[in-house]
């Protein structure tokens, strides 16, 4: 692992369309009570978004509320309209940002990569985005809705997909399917695609990981309620160990079980979910992320840790390492689980409850029951971080 000096922490930068939302974040508070949409005026503001996109005559049908995306509103809604001479009927989904949320993000990266890699991996195909707040009532993006199920039929449901299981039958199914697409979206070159939201970070550089940390501590600096003194040695530990990139990659930044579709009677994964916090960096963030203890499964006769509920450790790194043709590096796993504990941390004991005591998002009440997770993962941080 290349470790560097710690010079861009005193800069804070941070990639300029993040720093937008975060500081569309302050401005809010204190000043943005949430409100719950209501769908006659969703649907009023969705066609008037449309009559400035869409070409000829269109209608919107069937409009309500659609479960699940625990950091975002959304709606589903039947689409009958013409494109490129063609009549069509689709069924879309609404997905849009409330006040305050546990992952402050602009819409317009999660579009951008959607449509990026549409034929690459299984992802909803992407329409329309703004961040423009006035056009919608918030920042949010069109994308078709794609059938299937995030978990099992006969799973107990979750909050947020927090421990979502698929049992001895879906694994070998479902777990190679998860494996194979994160190495293909590693080892897609992402680099001739026009991504005006994303900075580029150099090769061999820390740049990404740079940006990354800069815009954590932000969150922290500017959410929490009181400091932690694991969170202070936390950062010490990240900035002081940041190694450079060898290989850019698009990063999913939230993929786990729970993060995606599939259709139960053929076994199929029919789209990869939760793009918020996709950025251009180090695949190990991707797999330290899906092997986290908080998302896996101990099998209930054997013992044996799934990776995501799905694939055991040893399984994940030895085929994505065929797959991809990219190596998996120990350290750098270490590291990296580093990175999205913390992560985690700030906004399940900084970010979730400053929205709910601001009263700035729908999902009050969960936001602050997840701040038990926030103290499981401070927990876990403190193992790695405190035995140096």
């Amino acid at each position: 692992m290349v470790a560097t000096t710690n010079t861009s922490r005193s800069t804070g930068q941070v990639e300029p369309t993040i720093d937008a939302v975060l500081r569309r974040k302050l401005e809010r508070r204190g000043t943005v009570i949430h409100e719950q949409p209501v769908v006659d005026t969703v649907s009023v503001r969705l066609h008037e978004f449309l009559s400035r996109r869409i070409d000829g005559d269109f209608r919107i049908d069937g409009i309500a509320r659609l479960a699940g995306g625990a950091s975002k509103e959304q709606f589903v809604f039947g689409l009958d309209w013409e494109q490129n001479g063609r009549r069509r009927q689709d069924r879309m989904v609404l997905r849009m940002d409330p006040p305050g949320s546990m992952v402050e993000t602009p819409r317009l990266r999660e579009f951008e990569v959607l449509q990026m890699l549409g034929g690459v991996v299984p992802v909803p195909q992407a329409y329309w985005a703004t961040d423009d707040p006035a056009e919608l009532g918030a920042p949010a993006m069109i994308c078709g809705y794609v059938p299937g199920s995030a978990s099992a039929k006969a799973a107990l449901k979750t909050a947020s997909g927090l421990g979502t299981v698929y049992g001895p039958a879906l694994r070998p199914i479902l777990g190679p399917q998860f494996v194979s697409h994160l190495a293909q979206l590693h080892r897609f070159d992402w680099s001739t695609h026009d991504l005006p939201s994303f900075e580029r970070p150099r090769p061999a550089t820390t740049d990404a990981i740079d940006w990354r940390l800069a815009a954590t501590d932000r969150a922290w600096r500017e959410d929490a309620f009181e400091a932690h003194p694991v969170i202070a040695l936390t950062q010490q530990w990240l900035w002081d160990r940041r190694p450079a990139v060898d290989h850019v990659s698009v990063v999913h930044g939230d993929y786990r079980n729970g993060n995606f579709l599939f259709d139960e009677d053929s076994g199929e994964i029919t789209a990869l979910l939760d793009w918020e916090l996709t950025y251009l960096g180090d695949r190990h963030h991707d797999l330290a992320y899906a092997m986290m203890e908080g998302w896996g499964e101990h099998d209930p006769e054997t013992g044996q840790f799934y990776c995501s509920a799905l694939v055991t450790r040893e399984e994940m790194i030895a085929e994505y390492e065929k797959l991809s043709g990219l190596p998996v590096d120990a350290e750098r796993l270490e590291y990296y689980t580093v990175v999205n504990m913390y992560w985690a941390a700030v906004a399940l004991i900084g970010t979730g409850p400053r929205n709910a005591a601001e009263r700035l998002t729908h999902l009050d009440a969960m936001q602050t029951f997840l701040g038990g997770l926030g103290a499981f993962y401070l927990d876990q941080l403190l193992t790695i971080v405190g035995k140096d």
